[in-house]
């Protein structure tokens, strides 16, 4: 059942996809103490997992948004969420720091559709002061999200380990792939 423009889980659905970025840097900066020592890195290594993720996030919006244009919005963000899921898995179950370094890669890649999209779904649904209200509504939501997400992050390393922190995020790109995959009709014009 498609998720209709006007209703709250469409705004919801929004609001998450342009979380998943932020919450996927700044949820893992209480755990990499933890991911170094666990996986024998050094501490420059370890601080490469925020940097290999953002190079993969920044790289990859060069390519979704022509993507998405020439093809359309919606499998261009399937796509990215598989990316991301199998990539949080890659993260989640990593035995060299050189795996989870290719895994955040991976992951960074494909959360770069979420936000792009996200904010190019808005713009092909709605005109004038709706437009205007969604994007607030979104925008909040990317201001707000790392300054949450390393509390979350902490909070979840407590309950179960660095681990935990990419289970949890692949998890959630596994909802959101599926959420999409059934909710989200194609609104490219």
């Amino acid at each position: 059942m498609r998720i209709r423009p006007d209703a709250f889980a469409f705004t919801l659905l929004l609001g998450a996809l342009v979380a998943l970025p932020p919450l996927s840097i700044d949820m893992g900066l209480p755990a990499l103490e933890l991911s170094r020592g666990s996986l024998g890195a050094s501490a420059e290594q370890a601080t490469l997992t925020l940097s290999v993720f953002l190079v993969g996030f920044g790289g990859a919006q060069l390519l979704v948004g022509p993507l998405s244009d020439r093809f359309g919005r919606r499998p261009v963000m399937l796509g990215g969420l598989a990316l991301y899921a199998l990539g949080g898995i890659g993260c989640a179950l990593a035995p060299a720091i050189g795996v989870l370094l290719g895994c955040r890669l991976v992951a960074g890649i494909g959360a770069a559709g979420s936000t792009t999209l996200a904010m190019a779904i808005v713009r092909d649904v709605f005109e004038g002061h709706a437009a205007r209200v969604k994007m607030s509504s979104v925008s909040m939501v990317i201001t707000i999200a790392p300054i949450i997400a390393p509390t979350i992050g902490g909070q979840l390393l407590l309950l179960g380990g660095w681990r935990f922190i990419y289970s949890l995020l692949a998890i959630t790109g596994v909802v959101l792939l599926t959420t999409v995959w059934f909710g989200l009709a194609e609104t490219r014009p």
